[in-house]
């Protein structure tokens, strides 16, 4: 919970954010997230069988075994991440040895709308050639990327506690087959040419392998997600009908999951009752990678045969934009 990180924030690191973080918390809409470490340290790696790679492995194992299937049936892994256990080898071979998946597989070095690409590889996997089952997974546990005493230097670090949650989910696609659900009208864009980013994370690249005064942590550009945020949103709702999305005959909508309070600011630019618009970052946190995949997990659990959701994914790095339409068998 929120209350209680600020608290051990408190307590343990003598830093009083207490009254500031709750204020933070609030207008955020988060309330609580899942978060991979246990802040006993400034600086630590996730717990054991916290790994971002192990979450990724526990969130296919149960998409596997949803779909009916074993990780031998998969004849693809995609995987996409911002915060990789490892640069190399990637990410994604960790999870392979972790499910027992022997097969071919890559990685996307993206964070809020790698689904996106994720699905664009996909499609061109099963509707080109003779291709069985696709996974994808999405995963995060950026919270290692924060150091408690840097919020006394730079205010914004709390923004990255309060608002970041660790995650994992995954998803089994398959070619078409009927009466089963399925994802269409794939989308992709990005606005971000010759932008400033808005959302980094660069010590650990080549530019910047070893800056022993450089801390590794997220870097936030409010001024520039502020300007361009909502743009994101817009050009995403855009693009969703250019590809026949009808928003009047979508039973729901999923954002990325920038914060807890989404549902009330899109309902005005969709049209739509703030009902309609699924959100569980005040639950789960923004949790980059995994948001997409987990918030349909949970909102499939509570559809009805026939009814359609839109996704209106969206990416603060370069200002990328991304989606698709899922209907429920």
């Amino acid at each position: 919970m929120t209350g209680e990180l600020l608290e051990r924030m408190r307590t343990r690191f003598n830093i009083n954010v207490e009254r500031q973080g709750a204020a933070l918390a609030e207008r955020l809409g988060i309330r609580s997230r899942y978060i991979c470490r246990d802040f006993e340290l400034r600086h630590e790696s996730p717990r054991p069988r916290d790994t971002n790679a192990q979450l990724a492995a526990r969130a296919l194992t149960a998409a596997l075994n949803e779909a009916g299937l074993a990780a031998g049936d998969l004849d693809y892994l995609i995987a996409h991440t911002a915060t990789p256990g490892c640069l190399l080898p990637p990410n994604v071979a960790q999870v392979a040895d972790l499910i027992g998946y022997q097969g071919p597989f890559v990685e996307l070095r993206q964070a809020c709308t790698g689904f996106a690409n994720a699905l664009v590889m996909a499609f061109g996997l099963l509707h080109s050639c003779a291709c069985g089952a696709v996974a994808i997974v999405g995963s995060e546990t950026g919270s290692v990327f924060f150091d408690p005493r840097r919020v006394a230097e730079d205010s914004g670090q709390l923004v990255n506690l309060l608002q970041m949650g660790d995650a994992a989910s995954a998803c089994v696609l398959a070619p078409t087959s009927v009466g089963a659900s399925r994802i269409s009208n794939v989308y992709h864009g990005n606005l971000g040419t010759k932008r400033t980013p808005g959302f980094s994370l660069r010590t650990g690249g080549s530019d910047l392998t070893h800056a022993p005064d450089a801390p590794q942590e997220f870097e936030h550009d409010y001024r520039g997600i502020g300007e361009h945020g909502a743009e994101l949103f817009l050009e995403a709702i855009k693009a969703a009908a250019s590809t026949g999305i009808d928003p009047r005959r979508t039973d729901f909508f999923i954002p990325h999951q920038v914060n807890g309070r989404m549902a009330a600011h899109l309902a005005a630019p969709l049209g739509v009752k703030d009902g309609r618009i699924f959100v569980n970052a005040d639950r789960v946190g923004n949790t980059g990678s995994a948001a997409i995949w987990l918030a349909l997990a949970e909102l499939r659990e509570h559809l009805h045969s026939g009814q359609s959701v839109c996704v209106l994914g969206a990416e603060a790095t370069k200002y990328m934009f991304g989606g698709f339409q899922y209907v429920h068998a």
